[in-house]
């Protein structure tokens, strides 16, 4: 089901009340925790690294320490210490970003940062923009996460880097091709409840100088109740060749496609929606003198059908929506460092988009973009000063130019400590049907005068490993929207989306990490989002937003393979009274993993406290359910 942004009003309860709940979250998950674990406890990812190479916020390598924006990393081996399947399941897990909850395995769900809309959140595969001109969104489990070598995020706007994206920036880095002759591989199959079987595979190696990285997954879930099936396919294939003088060739090519089922509504009403992706990349890089060259030419099909029916004995629909999305982009990138420690990196992309929607386009419509860009990183120490600077130039939705500045200052006496502040100039064009769609039989209309939403957003953040085993990140932010979209009537009440209102976004984020001892670790986050109508000083309800989230994990690996990670977390969504939300209550999933030369086995709990939780009632979360496994790696 396409996902369109919800935006009601609506009144929230006071900042003492959140402070309080949070403090008695807090202490449950503690206490579940600790009777699980007793005097063990448990253990996080990996201590900390503020050292970690981050490559989405410019573009080009750099310290993680030296990025003014608020970035998260997620990488391969804190994916697999997740009690997760898809990509939305690993996201969920990350402080400050919101995943609407959904009816379960392979359902379309929605992303939010920092109390965005989804659309506004621009996502990539190694690049490659996934985000469509249907509905300006993506749906994080058509993506497969068994092949990903990390996840970067910019918790914030990309518009000086990446253009439209002024919520924020998820890139999503495959696994690179294999380096020896005799090849690696992994087999993963599993089984969990609702009758649900997942296979996956994936070899890599190198032959000749040309090396590769193959991977395939499979999902069957019968679901819960009628009309509930899933059936997924997805696969992955990148190759790369050594030019040695001439510089590296990179290809990629990816396949997601799914028969997907949504269940019984209330009502006796089910949906159904089959999709299929195919995104592919090929790459040139080299060297020329101090200057690192690349060019990239992208592509991004997508192909989705939404079909409607009163009952599940129907045979027929009552509503079909056909809807296909075209990408292709042309990257150019170019990078040097001036007096080896500065960063100079300038660019462009060519961009072509073009949507087709029955019924509601009569004929395909399209969009060009061209962007040239361009950022400086300039270290003088205890200082990292970043300046960015972009230019779109939109076909149909005019021009935007995006400068960003930013700082960050490194305490000398206090190992890890550091501050970050910046500013930027942000933007984010709506999906091209909205200017076109029109169907009085469905009271759809169009707007040829929509235009994009453009912000000033403000941030300031604090790191610090000053205390010996304690890592802490506090950050807070601040985006003034105008233009904000959202959908209204007409004289002949149809609905469009219209530019009619200003939003003030504003919040903070909290995350700490503490190391107990050796191999075990206890995290504990929080976010909060304000959002409101500046027009009507009004708060903001609706669309996948999270008034309030809270995190818990608590996890432990010994040296002889054993693994065990409980994840606790709590979300207040901001959905008005009439969807009828369940949500204020922990819930908490388990993974426990024990791991030979060879082989490791697997055991997941979700929902381990066994909640009734929605936050609409239209899309429950699974109660208590249980998942086994097992994996063979060479």
């Amino acid at each position: 089901m396409q996902l369109y942004s919800l935006q009601l009003i609506f009144n929230f309860e006071s900042l003492r009340f959140s402070l309080i709940l949070l403090h008695v979250k807090l202490l449950r998950a503690i206490l579940i925790s600790g009777l699980i674990f007793g005097i063990y406890g448990s253990a996080l990812a990996d201590e900390v690294d503020l050292e970690r190479i981050v490559v989405t916020n410019k573009r080009a390598s750099g310290g993680l320490d030296e990025a003014a924006e608020n970035i998260a990393i997620v990488e391969e081996g804190e994916i697999a210490e997740l009690p997760a399947n898809d990509l939305g399941e690993v996201l969920s897990y990350v402080p400050g970003i919101d995943v609407a909850p959904t009816k379960g395995f392979g359902r379309a769900s929605s992303l939010s940062i920092q109390g965005s809309d989804s659309r506004q959140v621009r996502v990539m595969i190694d690049g490659i923009p996934l985000n469509t001109q249907s509905s300006g969104q993506v749906n994080p489990s058509e993506f497969p996460i068994e092949n990903i070598a990390k996840i970067e995020v910019i918790k914030g706007p990309g518009s000086s880097v990446w253009g439209s994206g002024l919520g924020g920036v998820i890139n999503i880095i495959t696994k690179e091709t294999g380096k020896t002759f005799i090849p690696k591989g992994r087999v993963i199959s599993s089984y969990s409840g609702f009758d649900t079987k997942r296979e996956s595979a994936e070899l890599s190696g190198k032959f000749s100088g040309l090396g590769y990285y193959l991977f395939s997954s499979y999902m069957d879930s019968g679901g819960k109740g009628s009309k509930s099936d899933v059936l997924e396919k997805k696969a992955f294939s990148k190759l790369s060749y050594d030019l040695k003088a001439g510089g590296k060739l990179t290809a990629l090519f990816g396949y997601s496609s799914a028969d997907v089922n949504s269940g019984e509504f209330p009502g006796g009403s089910w949906q159904a929606q089959p999709y299929r992706d195919l995104y592919g990349k090929l790459g040139w890089e080299n060297t020329f003198g101090p200057a690192d060259f690349k060019i990239d030419l992208k592509h991004f099909r997508k192909g989705v059908v939404t079909k409607d029916y009163s009952t599940v004995s129907d045979e027929a629909p009552y509503s079909r929506v056909d809807s296909k999305d075209y990408l292709y982009q042309v990257s150019l990138n170019s990078s040097l460092r001036p007096r080896k420690v500065d960063l100079l990196v300038a660019g462009m992309d060519f961009d072509n988009d073009t949507v087709k929607s029955s019924p509601y386009l009569s004929t395909a419509k399209n969009l060009k973009i061209y962007a040239p860009y361009i950022n400086y990183s300039l270290k003088l120490k205890p200082w990292d000063i970043n300046f960015g600077l972009r230019y779109d130039n939109n076909s149909e939705f005019g021009s935007a130019t995006s400068p960003a500045l930013g700082a960050v200052y490194h305490f000398e006496n206090l190992p890890g400590t550091l501050v970050r502040a910046g500013v930027s100039r942000a933007f984010n064009a709506p999906p091209l049907l909205w200017k076109f769609n029109y169907n009085p039989g469905l009271s759809i209309a169009p707007n040829p005068d929509i235009k994009a939403e453009r912000a000033w957003v403000y941030e300031a953040g604090l790191e610090s490993r000053a205390i010996p085993r304690l890592w802490l990140k506090f950050s807070l932010y601040r985006s003034d929207v105008r233009d904000a979209i959202s959908s209204a009537q007409n004289d002949d009440n149809l609905t469009y989306m219209k530019n009619f209102q200003r939003f003030c976004r504003q919040g903070l984020e909290l995350d700490s990490r503490f190391e107990i001892c050796d191999g075990l670790y206890f995290r504990v986050s929080a976010a909060f989002n304000d959002i409101k109508d500046t027009d009507t000083d009004q708060i903001v309800r609706g669309g996948g937003k999270a008034r309030q989230s809270f995190n818990t994990a608590i996890e432990y690996k010994s040296k002889f393979g054993l693994a065990v990670s409980l994840i606790g977390y709590y979300n207040r969504w901001n959905e008005p009274a009439d969807f009828q939300p369940n949500d204020r209550k922990m819930l908490c999933d388990l993974k426990i993993t024990q791991e030979w030369k060879m082989v490791s086995l697997f055991f997941n709990v979700h929902n381990l406290n066994n909640s009734r939780y929605w936050a609409d009632s239209y899309f429950p979360v699974p109660q208590r359910y249980f998942e086994g496994g097992l994996s063979v790696n060479w």
